[in-house]
């Protein structure tokens, strides 16, 4: 690799100031026809307006497959009881543990202190 610096000033377009101008005057004369096309367009508000028709059919049909699927999941439901009982069953609660989670209450001292026997108070 060459340790010297190169020479960039051929890119330097204050170097030849007249040449720059007309350089800016070619792509500004080439790009007006589409720079009126967008200044002509319509706003940022037009083009959302544009996408809010197939927004809203989108959301209607998902709309509806969602109710579908809540009336097909109603219908097929298992009470809340057996689910209940097939997570603590899942999760291998000790017997303790599990009485008063089917109870739906907290746990009392008693409670606790059974948990701890039944597990060989490890820990």
């Amino acid at each position: 690799m060459d340790r010297e610096r190169l020479d960039l000033s051929a890119l330097d377009p204050t170097r030849d100031t007249a040449r720059w101008e007309r350089l800016i005057g070619r792509i500004n004369a080439r790009a007006s026809a589409e720079l009126a096309r967008r200044a002509a367009a319509q706003g940022a508000f037009a083009m959302v307006a544009i996408w809010a028709r197939p927004a809203l059919a989108a959301a209607a049909v998902l709309a509806a497959i969602s109710a579908g699927m809540l009336v097909a999941l109603e219908r097929t439901a298992v009470p809340a009881a057996a689910i209940a009982g097939s997570v603590v069953e899942a999760l291998e609660v000790p017997s303790p543990a599990a009485a008063w989670i089917d109870e739906d209450r907290a746990p009392t001292v008693d409670d606790l202190i059974l948990i701890l026997a039944a597990d060989g108070g490890e820990r």
